[in-house]
């Protein structure tokens, strides 16, 4: 029953992440009109999973300013045209003034889960606010075309300079309409709207989740090869002890590879790991054919084969390139997701074939035929990677 609550929990939090994913590059908008002479919105959105493709992106990233401007200039065009701006109700006119974009790899660029945000600054001059005074009077909405699609949901900030606070809106595929939003501190009705609070509250934990998220899918679905290694763990013996003390050993030594790796303190070409991971499948299958108790020297054995994952996991984490500002939060949520993603895997397992593990048939019926195909993978994937 509990087994069952679990795999519930563990199904629920799948659908809500999926379904929630395409908040970790949503669309940020802030307008700045404090200074009333040169009121701003800055634009930060994912270019590369909306308006350019990953492939134009990743070559726009790597030109010089005047070649970028080439390539944005239809993107930019675009958004002037979707993007307005009604100061009580009449469009206002606006230049791009600056751009910043920003990639770490064409692989990070195509992976929702890592947003590579790019950043536009569009300068609308005075939008008719000639003094402070006139704040008063004066009201402001965004609207986004219905035609232009960007990465949603779109949260939108308003600063101004008679508000110690922004006023926040969250626009949506079906709302797409800041509504009139008055400049005035005095106004009853310009706050911020709960779903742009929790939107904005949702921001700070972005860059924390888009890790964990990227751990978790360098296992599932993403880490074939390391599945299958946790599987071969999970069908030596019918012992949740057993089980425990291998995945404990294999965790702490991946983590361990994983992190010096990414500082630097160990560099093992992907040509070796690689073939070495197929091969540490094919050992771990083979013994449990011959074992079905866990000796000392196997707790050993997984825990070399831990390091082995730890360097793996590292090469595909370099392709991404962690954030030089927060380097060790962006690790341990890395190693977190990874983990969660091995815990996934046992969970799993146990709700395939957990219930037939007191079946007296369970070893040879389930758990040989099951290690005799993780060895056939293995195999398979060792020749793959030594010959072709």
């Amino acid at each position: 029953m509990k087994l069952n609550k679990v795999i519930c929990g563990l199904c629920l939090l799948f659908i809500t992440t999926t379904a929630q994913a395409h908040l970790l590059n949503m669309t940020d908008l802030h307008l700045d009109t404090t200074n009333p002479e040169a009121v701003t919105l800055r634009v930060k959105i994912d270019l590369g999973q909306s308006l350019l493709s990953p492939q134009e992106y990743w070559r726009t990233v790597n030109m010089d300013s005047r070649e970028q401007w080439v390539n944005l200039e239809p993107a930019v065009n675009k958004l002037l045209d979707g993007l307005g701006i009604f100061v009580n109700g009449v469009p206002a006119a606006a230049n791009l003034e600056t751009w910043s974009l920003t990639a770490a790899s064409l692989e990070a660029i195509e992976n929702p889960l890592s947003p590579q945000m790019a950043e536009l600054t569009f300068n609308f001059g005075n939008l008719g606010l000639e003094s402070l005074t006139a704040l008063a009077n004066v009201s402001v909405e965004l609207r986004i075309a219905e035609w232009l699609e960007v990465p949603w949901p779109a949260l939108l900030r308003i600063d101004s300079a008679s508000r110690e606070l922004p006023v926040s809106r969250l626009l949506t595929s079906n709302d797409r309409s800041s509504r009139s939003v008055p400049l005035s501190a005095d106004s009853a009705d310009a706050g911020s709207s709960f779903a742009a609070k929790l939107a904005t509250a949702f921001q700070g934990w972005i860059p924390g989740l888009s890790w964990l998220a990227i751990g978790f899918q360098h296992i599932i679905p993403w880490g074939l090869d390391h599945i299958v290694f946790v599987l071969g763990l999970f069908f030596l013996s019918t012992r949740l002890s057993t089980l425990f003390y291998q995945v404990s050993c294999f965790t702490v030594a991946h983590s361990l590879s994983l992190g010096l790796a990414t500082l630097g303190m160990v560099s093992v070409p992907a040509s070796i790991v690689e073939p070495l991971i197929a091969a540490s499948i094919i050992y771990i299958a083979v013994d449990n054919l011959y074992s079905n108790f866990l000796a000392r020297w196997r707790l050993v054995v997984v825990t070399l084969f831990g390091l082995l994952h730890g360097l793996g996991f590292a090469s595909a984490l370099s392709e991404l390139m962690l954030p030089a500002e927060n380097f060790y939060t962006a690790l341990l949520m890395f190693n977190l997701g990874v983990e969660a993603g091995q815990i996934a895997v046992l969970v799993l397992a146990f709700a395939a074939v957990g219930w037939l593990r007191s079946w007296p048939a369970y070893t040879e019926r389930v758990a040989r035929p099951a290690t005799v195909t993780i060895a056939g993978v293995g195999t398979y994937w060792l020749l793959k990677r030594v010959v072709f």
